[in-house]
């Protein structure tokens, strides 16, 4: 007990120090790395640099991934419990939610394509789309049948990993997309970029509140649309990274050595934090290619869902909870 307070300890001074380090560093740099790595073309707003729009159409799809799986884990808890209202009703519920989690990339992967490669893609044809829905369907159907098939013991652990991701995606949401962003209003680097400020002199530290602009405040800093997309506030809602905060639900892969054996092992942790920090990461890095967002910003967004995924640990799964 000793042992595992003392290195919770160190870790969270770790953390913190690491963190500290990189926030501090984006502070005076992100002007900088952004003109490094953003690439776009002059009077550009949606980048066609294929990396940066590829990632931009697919960063956001963890969430729903996640969000998908957590409803098949307690559409498999609903249809074993003994209460029959709870186990129809529930399971229904459970099993339309995974459905509508999985179908819905389709329409967010689509809806950035046309930002990035033009209205008039081949993937926003009616029958396509049907075709991608029926293969989201299909997606979530297997999910639920899967871990239905699990035993008791494994579906009732795996719970607390649903509830997890649920907390997790929910708060941070609520934190970044919902306050911060409307507090901040910090411009985007693309949006000074497109409207020809050169020098930047519209550029805002992470810490520093801008106001948003509107329609006719005579600032010239407002515009409604690009390429006939609209954007609108969007402009003005750089941080922190909602992309960045999406891609990084992959760190509620992390709790699950709390909850399996299975994953208990200093190989399977090794390689859950690998994969957490690399899909976060490439996304993160991304978004700056694309100029919607600065260091700071996919620092920041990813680690507030971080910070969610740990708190959700703390909540939902306790520290003497027996693993299967």
């Amino acid at each position: 007990m000793a042992n595992s307070k003392r290195n919770s300890i160190i870790s969270i001074c770790l953390f913190v120090v690491i963190f500290g380090a990189l926030l501090i560093t984006a502070t005076f740099v992100d002007l900088d790395v952004s003109k490094v790595l953003v690439r776009l073309e002059e009077g550009q707003y949606y980048t066609t640099n294929l990396f940066g729009a590829v990632f931009a159409c697919i960063g956001s799809t963890p969430t729903y991934m996640f969000l998908a799986a957590a409803f098949a884990i307690i559409y498999a808890n609903t249809c074993r419990a003994n209460n029959k209202v709870l186990k129809i009703l529930g399971s229904i519920a459970a099993n339309l939610a995974s459905v509508a989690a999985s179908v819905y990339i389709v329409f967010d992967v689509i809806r950035y394509m046309k930002k990035h490669f033009g209205p008039d893609i081949i993937f926003d044809k009616t029958l396509i789309k049907i075709a991608f829905c029926c293969v989201g369907v299909a997606c979530a159907e297997l999910l639920c049948r899967y871990f239905s098939k699990l035993d008791d013991k494994t579906v009732k652990a795996l719970l607390k990993f649903s509830f997890v991701v649920l907390f997790a995606v929910i708060l941070s949401n609520i934190l970044i997309n919902i306050v911060i962003k409307n507090v901040m209003c910090r411009p985007r680097y693309r949006a000074m970029w497109y409207l020809g400020d050169y020098d930047f002199s519209n550029f805002h530290r992470w810490y520093q509140k801008s106001s948003m602009p509107e329609a006719n405040d005579g600032s010239g800093l407002f515009f409604d649309s690009v390429n006939g997309v609209h954007v609108g506030h969007d402009a003005y809602r750089s941080f922190p990274s909602g992309h960045t905060n999406a891609a990084a639900t992959v760190y509620c892969l992390l709790v699950l050595p709390k909850l399996l054996k299975k994953y208990n092992t200093t190989a399977w942790k090794t390689a859950l934090v690998l994969i957490s920090v690399c899909v976060t990461g490439v996304v993160a890095v991304s978004r700056i290619v694309c100029g919607a967002h600065f260091f700071s910003d996919v620092l920041v967004g990813g680690t507030i869902m971080f910070l969610c995924v740990m708190l959700g640990s703390k909540i939902f799964i306790k520290s003497d909870y027996e693993r299967v």
